[in-house]
């Protein structure tokens, strides 16, 4: 929420710093993403399996994420609340995955 509380400010400093804070936890994932999805494969389909997975994953998931949240914000008349809660589940879901994976540490990849 106070993502959207200083959006709502429509202050530029404050959308500015919104945006900065969004972005160090949007580039914060990227760094052991290469190596999560390396680990999920084993070496002989690991590119196609990544690929493929990333791949779908970015118009199913990325694509439509957008016109999720602007249905939610036409429909809750402006209120950010619901777009908030939608981020929460999506987060939630991907907590539970990455909880499910395997670990492979010990493993010989």
């Amino acid at each position: 929420m106070p993502f959207f509380w200083m959006l709502g400010t429509r202050n530029p400093w404050w959308i500015g710093a919104a945006v900065v804070l969004g972005l160090i936890g949007h580039a914060a994932m990227y760094g052991p993403q290469a190596a999560f999805f390396s680990e999920l494969f084993g070496t002989s389909v690991r590119y196609s399996g990544a690929s493929l997975g990333y791949q779908l994953a970015s118009p199913l998931a990325g694509g439509l994420a957008p016109l999720i949240a602007t249905e939610l914000l036409r429909r809750s008349g402006g209120n950010p609340l619901p777009v908030a809660l939608y981020l929460i589940v999506m987060a939630a879901i991907t907590v539970v995955c990455v909880y499910l994976a395997k670990e492979t540490h010990r493993t010989k990849l």
